[in-house]
C-alpha cells in the first residue's frame, strides 16, 4: 500500500494528542473526506451550511429523491407513491425499513419529523413552510395538507431527512435540540459512530440499508475537519484524503490535470458571489445609482478569476434550474458609457459607499475589490470592510454598510421560487438589502399554485425581472463547480441543487 510522502500537520497534531492514528486514504475500504470546516450541529432540522450536510445527507434518509442527470424527475426513496388532490398530498411509504436503532420506520416517523422541524423553524424548514398539517392514515400512509396547492411539495420533501418518532418523543423537554445537535439514528446509508471534536466525524456502512450500494462500497468513512483550502488540496494530493470539498480552483485544476487523478465538472446551486444593494441607505437607494454600479462593473475581471469555469448571470436563476428564464433573458455586461448616463441620471456625484464582505471567502473580497475598480472609473469610492459572516450581515442589515457580498442558492430541485424566498422577499434572512416588491410578493405566493408548466414559466420569467430591473444585485459570476477525484476513487457526482458535499453510498474503491 502506497504511503503518503510527508505527515500532514493535521496528522501531526492528532498524534501529539495522543489520538488514534487516523486511516490512510489508500485503505479500499475506508473513504477519508476532507471537510471545509466542523459541525455546529448534526440535527437535520437545524443543519444548514456544506460540512453539517455532508453528515446529515449521508445517516438519514428522505421521503422522495430525484435524479440528479434530470433534476425534474423525481424518484421514490422512503416514500414510492405519492399523489396530489387539491391542497392534499397522500404519500404510501416503503415497507421493511429500519432506523440504525433496528426500531421500525413508519407514518409517525414522517409526522413527528415534519412536525418538530416546523416548530423549530430553521435550517430547511422554508422549504416545507407551506404544510399545514400532518396526519397518520395507517403505518404505511401518510397525508399532508398544504395551506395553498403547492406543485412543488414532493420535491421539497427531497432535502426533508426523517428521523424516529421514538427520539423526538425520548428528548422532547428541549425539542430535541441537545440530543439531535450531537446524535444521530437515521435509516440511511451510514451510521454514526462518534464526533471526535475538534478532527472529524466517523460513519460506518449500514448493510441493512434499503437501498443499492455500488460495488465495493466503502464501510467506513471519516469526514475530517480542514479548514485551511490548502491543506485540502495538499492532503488530496498527498494521498491523505480521497476527496476534499472547496479546493482553490487553481489547485484543483492543477491536480485534476496531474497523473492519479481526472476532473469532474458541474452546475452547483449557487449563484455567487452576488453583490446586494442597500435599498434604505443613501446612495444605494437611488435606483439610476444603482444601476450605474451594475453598468460599471467588470465582469470579464470576474469571469478571468474563475480561469473561464464561468458565466455571468442574468438573473436569480441559473439557465440549468428546471424551468429557468436565464437563456431568453438579456446578457448582462460591462458598459462604461451607459454607466455614467446612468450615475447623471441619479443626480449624484463623488458619491462615497460601504461594501461589508464575510472574511474567509476569497472570492467574495475579490468581488468586492472588482466593484471598488470598477466605480472608482465612474468616479464612485467604494470602502470594503472584511467582517465575520454575522458582522458583515448585520452591518447592511442595520443601515451602516450599502453593499454585502454573497450568493443565491436554493436547495429545491424544482421549486425556483425558493431562490426568491430568502433573498428578495420580505423577512426573507438573507434579503440583506431590504429588497421588497408587492408584485413579487403575489408572484411567488401565485407560482407553486399552477399546474400548467407553461403558465408557471412565464410567471417566473416576471418575476426574474422584477428582481434584474430593480438592479438590487450584481450577479459578479456563476462559476462551474470543479472537483478533483483519485483514479482509485469512483462514484462522485455534483448535486446541481446541493452545496459541494459528497454522497458516500454512491462513493466506491477501484482498487
Amino acid at each position: 500500500m502506497r504511503l503518503p510522502s510527508g505527515i500532514s500537520g493535521t496528522l501531526l497534531t492528532l498524534l501529539a494528542l495522543g489520538a488514534a492514528s487516523p486511516a490512510l486514504a489508500q485503505d479500499p475500504t475506508t473513504f477519508v473526506y476532507a471537510d471545509a470546516g466542523e459541525p455546529s450541529t448534526i440535527d437535520p432540522a437545524k443543519a444548514n451550511v456544506n460540512w453539517e450536510f455532508t453528515v446529515t445527507r449521508n445517516i438519514y434518509d428522505r421521503l422522495v429523491d430525484f435524479d440528479l442527470a434530470d433534476p425534474s424527475k423525481l424518484l421514490p426513496a422512503l416514500a414510492t407513491e405519492w399523489k396530489q388532490d387539491g391542497t392534499t398530498w397522500t404519500f404510501t411509504l416503503r415497507e421493511g425499513v429500519t432506523f440504525h436503532d433496528g426500531s421500525p420506520f413508519d407514518a409517525n416517523d414522517v409526522k413527528a419529523t415534519l412536525d418538530r422541524l416546523l416548530k423549530i423553524g430553521q435550517g430547511q424548514a422554508y422549504l416545507v413552510d407551506d404544510i399545514a398539517s400532518v396526519t397518520v392514515v395507517d403505518p404505511r400512509t401518510v397525508k399532508i395538507e398544504t395551506k395553498a396547492p403547492t406543485v412543488f411539495l414532493a420535491s421539497n420533501l427531497s432535502r426533508i431527512e426523517i428521523i424516529a418518532d421514538e427520539d423526538v418523543a425520548k428528548h422532547k423537554d428541549d425539542l430535541g435540540e441537545a440530543w439531535f445537535g450531537e446524535n444521530a439514528n437515521g435509516t440511511g446509508p451510514y451510521s454514526f459512530v462518534a464526533w471526535t471534536r475538534g478532527t472529524q466525524i466517523e460513519l460506518k456502512r449500514n448493510d441493512k440499508w434499503w437501498g443499492k450500494f455500488p460495488e465495493k462500497p466503502f464501510d467506513r468513512v471519516l469526514d475530517r475537519f480542514v479548514t485551511d483550502g490548502a491543506n485540502r488540496a495538499r492532503g488530496l494530493e498527498g494521498g491523505e484524503f480521497d476527496l476534499a470539498n472547496f479546493v482553490p480552483l487553481d489547485e484543483a485544476l492543477r491536480i485534476g490535470g496531474t497523473s492519479g487523478f481526472h476532473m469532474i465538472e458541474g452546475n452547483n446551486l449557487w449563484a455567487w458571489p452576488a453583490i446586494y444593494l442597500n435599498m434604505d441607505l443613501a446612495p444605494t437607494n437611488n435606483k439610476d445609482f444603482r444601476n450605474a454600479l451594475v453598468k460599471a462593473f467588470d465582469y470579464t475581471a470576474m469571469v478571468q478569476s474563475f480561469q473561464g469555469k464561468a458565466v455571468v448571470g442574468r438573473g436569480p436563476i441559473p439557465e440549468w434550474f428546471p424551468g429557468s428564464p436565464e437563456k431568453d433573458a438579456p446578457e448582462i455586461k460591462t458598459d462604461l458609457e451607459a454607466a455614467k448616463a446612468a450615475l447623471a441620471a441619479s443626480g449624484l456625484s463623488n458619491a462615497t459607499m460601504k461594501c461589508s464582505v464575510p472574511a474567509g471567502f476569497p472570492e467574495f473580497r475579490f468581488a468586492a475589490t472588482v466593484l471598488q475598480s470598477s466605480a472608482a472609473q465612474i468616479g464612485v469610492t467604494v470602502e470594503i470592510e472584511e467582517q465575520p459572516f454575522v458582522e458583515a450581515i448585520t452591518a447592511i442589515k442595520t443601515d451602516k454598510s450599502n453593499c454585502f457580498v454573497l450568493g443565491n442558492a436554493n436547495l429545491s430541485p424544482q421549486d425556483a421560487t425558493k431562490f426568491f424566498s430568502a433573498h428578495y422577499l420580505k423577512g426573507g434572512f438573507y434579503n440583506s438589502g431590504k429588497f421588497f416588491d408587492q408584485t413579487l410578493q403575489d408572484l411567488v405566493a401565485k407560482l407553486p399554485t399552477i399546474a400548467d408548466a407553461n403558465e408557471r414559466a412565464a410567471l417566473l420569467k416576471q418575476a426574474a425581472g422584477i428582481v434584474v430591473d430593480s438592479h438590487y444585485v450584481i450577479w459578479t459570476a456563476r462559476p462551474t463547480t470543479v472537483v478533483p477525484e483519485p483514479d482509485r476513487i469512483g462514484g462522485y457526482r455534483i448535486d446541481p441543487a446541493e452545496y459541494i458535499n459528497a454522497r458516500f453510498w454512491e462513493m466506491y474503491s477501484k482498487e
